[in-house]
């Protein structure tokens, strides 16, 4: 559970925070608000899972895309006492064959902040994360795997609200391509804002291990998953970690490790779960049992009431 301490409520400043996946739970504003500042994250897409059929090379699942981050301001005098919070759900890791064979992981959801509890109009919607939900990392396959989309910006043709408000909307980051025979998952996902997609799977082949989340100014890095050598199997991918100072950050899942070729080792490393709005790693592949993605991160809110 995320703990808030750190943004301490005060006589000047009310802190509410929502990560109620999948329900829609009530925010009140506080009386004597002037100001009301909304940050409103969407989930992110699980991993994919690694591949073990046919002919080298097995691809590792690529890692899930990151949901998109708002941040709006209104006048509290514009806005109803009561509005109603959803955070999306993080999408599943995929399967890693044979389950009976590998998947990709499920896509995220928006978040949202609305007047009634119902998202079908764009006149009920005072903010949302995004306009197309973060994208599920890819299966891996025999020849190189693609990158796993971001969820897409919002604009005020999905939140009729932000017209009547400042904002600033950025799309969420894709995840990293699995790797492939000899070829490690490409470079671990770079963060670039306060959420980051997942990381790449590693290959079947000389050089699999899972791609990393790569350290980013004060958002640190996690490593992914070891490559399995003789006979070691993949090693898993690390889940994503909140960060608290000196900022607010969240990162995705890292890549499971693939297995090599040359070893006995047969079962690749799963991909690591992903923290609030990012994506999950993808599995690493093997040549008995490919790893399964990490699952995608839920979506957050916070909502700041100045007085």
């Amino acid at each position: 559970m995320l703990d808030l301490s750190y943004f301490q409520n005060s006589g000047n400043v009310n802190t509410q925070t929502f990560t109620n996946a999948g329900s829609w739970v009530t925010w009140q504003k506080p009386r004597g608000a002037k100001l009301v500042n909304i940050l409103c994250i969407g989930s992110g897409g699980g991993g994919g899972g690694a591949n073990i059929t046919g002919s080298t090379p097995r691809g590792g699942g690529s890692g899930g895309g990151a949901g998109g981050i708002v941040r709006a301001q209104f006048q509290a005098s514009i806005l109803p006492d009561i509005l109603y919070a959803y955070t999306g759900i993080g999408g599943s890791g995929g399967l890693g064959a044979p389950n009976p064979t590998n998947t990709s992981g499920s896509v995220g959801e928006k978040s949202y902040v609305c007047i009634i509890p119902d998202t079908s109009s764009i006149s009920n919607i005072v903010v949302t994360s995004g306009n197309v939900s973060a994208r599920g990392g890819i299966v891996g396959g025999t020849g190189v795997t693609t990158t796993a989309a971001g969820e897409t910006i919002a604009t005020t043709a999905n939140a009729l609200f932000l017209n009547l408000g400042t904002f600033i909307a950025v799309a969420g980051t894709a995840g990293t391509a699995g790797g492939t025979t000899n070829v490690s998952s490409t470079t671990g996902v770079t963060p670039t804002q306060i959420t980051s997609g997942g990381s790449g799977g590693g290959g079947n082949g000389a050089a699999g291990g899972g791609a990393p989340i790569t350290a980013a100014g004060p958002l640190p890095g996690i490593l992914g998953g070891a490559q399995g050598t003789g006979a070691n199997n993949g090693g898993n991918g690390s889940n994503g970690i909140i960060l608290y100072k000196p900022i607010l950050g969240f990162l995705g899942g890292s890549g499971g490790g693939g297995v090599a070729v040359a070893g006995t080792g047969t079962v690749g490393g799963n991909g690591g779960n992903a923290a609030y709005g990012c994506g999950g790693g993808g599995g690493g592949a093997a040549s008995t049992s490919g790893g399964n993605g990490g699952r995608g991160g839920d979506g957050i809110i916070i909502i700041t009431t100045s007085f």
